[in-house]
């Protein structure tokens, strides 16, 4: 979770670090585009269309967005690494996902809320309502523990992949889009198979 975590409150600190870039422009809808048009190029501005985000606020500056979406995603990256960290499981996952929500109302990002937050509440709470345990067998904690690792790392590497890889890259070429659509998929496929595997080697014996 803490992993998670920071993963999410730093997409957020970059959404809104966009966000400021469009300084007093206002924001006119509950939808719109972090990134200010055609910024930082247009072949990354095109590929992830603007990188749309949800406002529950409208009519403020973009910087006033920016600096909330800012705001509510260090306060995840801290509360990730001090508080959610030393809490019981479900106190730790209703927390995450209070501040995952505001993660999605103050534009700091739409898709890493429902594509990363959500699965890691929802394993959170099913680890936390299961005290039972699994007796396995030391090579099958290994197989667990080596299909955990090939999905949590599948997950750091799609996020890698995508900033600042495919960032950088747009600089200099057009980018694939099979390359761009693996870094997507692969997002939530590594969070789904790190959750799921690392689930079931904390519920063995």
């Amino acid at each position: 979770m803490i992993t998670f975590g920071l993963i999410v409150g730093i997409v957020g600190i970059l959404h809104g670090s966009a966000e400021l870039l469009q300084g007093s422009t206002l924001v006119e809808s509950r939808s719109v585009e972090a990134l200010p048009e055609g910024w930082p190029n247009s072949e990354f501005n095109s590929m992830t269309r603007g990188s749309p985000v949800f406002s529950i606020l409208t009519g403020i500056p973009f910087y006033v967005l920016g600096i909330l979406a800012i705001l509510v995603s260090i306060t995840l990256i801290v509360s990730s690494v001090t508080v959610i960290r030393n809490k019981e499981m479900r106190v730790a996952s209703l927390l995450f996902a209070l501040l995952s929500v505001g993660i999605f109302l103050f534009g700091a990002g739409r898709g890493t809320p429902v594509a990363v937050s959500l699965p890691v509440v929802v394993a959170g709470l099913l680890s936390a309502a299961n005290t039972r345990t699994t007796e396995r067998t030391e090579q099958s904690k290994r197989r667990i523990l080596t299909a955990f690792n090939s999905f949590y790392w599948l997950h750091i590497g799609s996020w890698i992949l995508f900033f600042p890889g495919l960032f950088v890259f747009s600089f200099y070429a057009e980018i694939p889009t099979a390359l761009f659509l693996f870094a997507f998929v692969s997002m939530p496929i590594g969070t789904l198979g790190a959750l799921v595997f690392g689930y079931r080697y904390d519920k063995t014996t």
